[in-house]
């Protein structure tokens, strides 16, 4: 990510646009040979989205994610949807340092999750 950061205002509320890739678990219920059975992989996911804020529990941090969202004006209430959460442990180390970036612009622009 660079240092400008594209994000959507809602409500007026920034949050950053941000790419998450992720390993994936797969599985296969097929008899195989052993030269296909080390060809399964966990392949590297893509999800594209906005920061909707990160968190730990149980001693796990994870990160969460929204792509659409609503404003009722008129009630002031943003509406998120197409929501991802993902413990960071999942993330590539390249998804790691862009959400550290993200975080730092979160904090740099006042933002509290």
């Amino acid at each position: 990510m660079d240092k400008q950061m594209d994000f959507v205002k809602i409500g007026g509320t920034r949050y950053p646009h941000i790419t998450i890739r992720w390993r994936d678990i797969i599985g296969d219920g097929a008899m195989v040979r052993l030269v296909d059975a080390n060809k399964l992989v966990c392949p590297t996911m893509y999800t594209e989205g906005y920061l909707f804020d990160c968190f730990e529990a149980n001693g796990e941090k994870y990160v969460r994610t929204f792509a659409t969202w609503a404003y009722d004006e008129e009630e002031k209430e943003a509406s998120f949807g197409d929501r991802n959460c993902f413990p960071v442990c999942v993330l590539t180390k390249e998804s790691r340092r862009d959400l550290k970036i993200a975080v730092a612009w979160v904090e740099a622009n006042k933002i509290d999750f």
